[in-house]
């Protein structure tokens, strides 16, 4: 009964599922598997993978497993079924051990098509969203306003560190050169980058932003530079990104996402501004500005998460977008023009700030730097009675632990609730548990990075992404 509970699930499960035994023969094949390769089970039962797939024995995924013990994936595959289709698939494989010697293995397989579709409808509908806001001056805050782009008019601040950045984006705009922006989260980096090409000569042509690490690697490649018909199964003709923004300008937000075989194919099209699609044979000429972004310092990113030679090809201007705790005096002038932007949504009459709320965010050392300070202002709009013309500690979100108005210093000792720390001193715990975590689950399962991920709900790229962020080998 239970052997028979198996095969239901496995037949019903969206992957497909290959089982093999010591020596390499099949062992089991579930439905969609089957199904997808047009096989029959009694018809390949005990045959070698190699032998129902036609390929070198030499290049088994399986069977190097079956020879290291060692689980190996995450990999995009080609094939050709038994029904001379092509296909493109994601796969990993798994050991099977009993009493500490390998008996088999398990290859899972996913195919792409569905996924590759619904990404595809996505970009289109980005594509879509983009235009619409784009046509409805969206990117700006001033209202009436119909620019298609941010504007270096756009990017208010006074200090030293922010004029600094816009003089070496004013003088980028103007030349052809890869631009590598550097800044952490909520700092602007996409401002900048519309900024730049709003700016060139480029302007009347596409802007195409994507972030790298939003999507998973092994659809990445496609997006970028396209599809042809033929090339796995259920695909189509599809221009990539770097067609799409052909005469204009793409933005590759977090770069530094990009995994290494992906940053070398990145390079070879950079160095002969061709591009060929994912499948086909011909290169297609594409006249692209790339502009690239990543929230880490440089120098950690060419060791750890960047290749040397597309780091020095990306920053050919590098532009440092500072934090806003280094550039408080401009703390001011954003509040002033947030509350101005929500007076008029909101139907508020706020004309100014109190002496103590002024004080606590110029001192506090916003984290999520302008985005924050920009939502902070926002809910405490939301909280502010509408005959009211001074916005004061009264109308600040009480639940956000950040600013306590009972105490004379941010960050300092917190009184009411369960915190009894320093709010560094909380980030800092978040981490070291977060990393306490990861060890665990990484011993847990062996160094498969996979399974970890899996375990602690989330996908095999964010685990990953991490283990570079917090320097885990």
């Amino acid at each position: 009964m239970l052997r028979k509970a198996y095969e239901v699930a496995l037949d019903n499960i969206d992957e497909g599922l290959i089982i093999v035994d010591g020596e390499g023969r099949i062992v089991y094949l579930n439905q969609v598997q089957l199904e997808f390769d047009e096989l029959k089970m009694k018809e390949i039962n005990g045959r070698y993978t190699w032998d129902v797939y036609q390929f070198n024995r030499e290049i088994s995924t399986l069977l190097k497993v079956l020879e290291t013990g060692q689980s190996f994936g995450d990999y995009v595959h080609y094939y050709i079924t038994n029904g001379g289709q092509y296909v493109r698939v994601t796969g990993n494989n798994f050991p099977v051990t009993i009493d500490g010697k390998v008996v088999g293995a398990v290859a899972v397989y996913r195919n792409l098509k569905k996924s590759e579709e619904m990404v595809g409808k996505i970009i289109e509908l980005q594509k879509k969203l983009h235009q619409h806001q784009m046509e409805q001056g969206m990117a700006s805050f001033d209202t009436g306003s119909k620019k298609k782009y941010y504007t270096f008019d756009d990017i208010l601040g006074e200090s030293e560190h922010i004029q600094e950045a816009l003089s070496w984006a004013r003088r980028a705009a103007v030349t052809e050169s890869p631009v590598l922006l550097l800044g952490e989260t909520g700092t602007g980096k996409e401002m900048f980058a519309q900024s730049i090409h709003a700016a060139s000569n480029r302007s009347k042509n596409p802007f195409i932003a994507i972030n790298c690490a939003a999507i998973p690697e092994s659809l990445l490649e496609g997006i970028l530079f396209g599809s042809v018909k033929g090339v796995y199964t259920g695909a189509n003709d599809h221009k990539g990104l770097f067609e799409e923004a052909d005469t204009g300008t793409l933005f590759l937000d977090e770069i530094n996402s990009m995994s290494l075989n992906l940053q070398s194919k990145l390079l070879r099209v950079l160095e002969e501004r061709k591009v060929r699609r994912l499948g086909g044979k011909t290169e297609i000429p594409v006249d692209v500005r790339l502009i690239s972004s990543c929230n880490l310092e440089p120098n950690r990113e060419i060791t750890s998460q960047l290749r040397s030679d597309l780091f020095f090809r990306l920053a050919v201007v590098t532009i440092k977008i500072p934090p806003l705790r280094i550039r408080r005096n401009d703390i001011k002038l954003l509040v002033e023009y947030y509350i101005n932007y929500f007076n008029e949504l909101f139907g508020k009459k706020i004309c100014a700030v109190s002496p103590k709320i002024e004080k606590f965010l110029k001192d506090y050392s916003w984290p999520g730097n302008v985005r924050q300070l920009k939502h902070w202002v926002e809910c405490a709009m939301n909280l502010v009675p509408e005959n009211e013309n001074i916005l004061d500690e009264n109308y600040t979100p009480k639940e956000d632990h950040i600013f306590n108005f009972n105490n004379n210093k941010p960050q300092e000792k917190i009184e009411d609730g369960p915190y009894g720390i320093k709010y560094r001193d909380i980030v800092n715990q978040i981490k070291e548990q977060e990393c306490i975590k990861i060890k665990e689950m990484l011993e847990r399962h062996k160094g498969n990075i996979t399974k970890a991920a899996h375990e602690m709900g989330m996908s095999r790229q964010s685990l990953l992404y991490r283990l570079r962020k917090y320097g885990m080998k």
